[in-house]
């Protein structure tokens, strides 16, 4: 059993899925960044769409990247290393690349935060992931699902739904729906997005507390002008707040 599949990796074999996905990515000669090839379905529609550029392959299974190397040989780079490990701008350095891949499921959330990171770095991207984190990702505001990923995420990329991808388009079966997204990143309106990022985690430390309390971690001076600066009711809880009002409040209370 691959190292993959014990971490219940799900491998695409649909090529129709493959090559809807190659489609997405966007013409160029910048450098091109695979994310779980696994068998290798979609590095191969990648290679035979965008000849010429560089790809890179970045695979966890140590067995997968040998197959990897011995298919393609110098035709793609082949890192056997976690994604999560990778530095884009060392990688590249500071080339911007487009990502593609089929992401593995079980990190979904800290390889969201990773694009959040490495935004300045990515010239745009097409992922499958699984539905219902996607769901997340790309919450409105008033939702139980939009959470402080979908704040930064959603001020960090313009991002579009591509479409559904079925369990039968896979090996093993999953038990759940996947969706393709493009991403496209923007100037952020902030400077600095990691601390922006914990000040949101703040705002939704816990949920059924309102901002205010979840806040308190700031004097009350300070506070409660903040809120009523950024035009956020005393009651407001950080799930009816859009993007644009908590740059508000986090510009009232002092950030850059």
């Amino acid at each position: 059993m691959t190292k993959s599949a014990k971490m219940g990796q799900n491998f695409l074999r649909d090529e129709r899925v493959a090559r809807r996905i190659a489609d997405l990515v966007p013409a160029g000669d910048g450098p091109l960044l695979e994310i779980g090839p696994g068998g290798g379905i979609l590095t191969r529609l990648l290679l035979e769409c965008f000849p010429g550029r560089p790809l890179t392959l970045v695979e966890i299974d140590p067995g997968l990247a040998d197959r990897l190397r011995k298919e393609f040989g110098s035709r793609a780079q082949v890192l056997n290393r976690d994604i999560l490990d990778v530095d884009l701008f060392g990688l590249f350095r500071g080339e911007r690349v487009t990502v593609a891949g089929n992401l593995p499921y079980h990190i979904s959330k800290p390889l969201a935060d990773w694009f959040i990171v490495m935004r300045p770095e990515i010239a745009a991207a097409a992922l499958m992931l699984q539905k219902d984190f996607v769901d997340k990702l790309l919450a409105a505001p008033g939702g139980k699902k939009y959470n402080a990923q979908s704040v930064v995420f959603q001020l960090l990329y313009r991002c579009d739904r591509a479409f559904d991808v079925p369990a039968g388009a896979f090996i093993p079966r999953p038990k759940v729906v996947s969706t393709v997204i493009v991403a496209e990143p923007v100037e952020p309106p902030i400077q600095d997005a990691e601390g922006f990022y914990a000040f949101v985690r703040q705002c939704f430390a816990e949920r059924r507390k309102t901002l205010a309390n979840n806040l308190a971690v700031f004097p009350a001076e300070a506070l409660h002008p903040a809120l009523a600066a950024a035009g956020v009711g005393a009651q407001a809880r950080a799930e009816q707040l859009g993007p644009e009002r908590f740059i508000a409040l986090w510009r009232a209370l002092g950030g850059g």
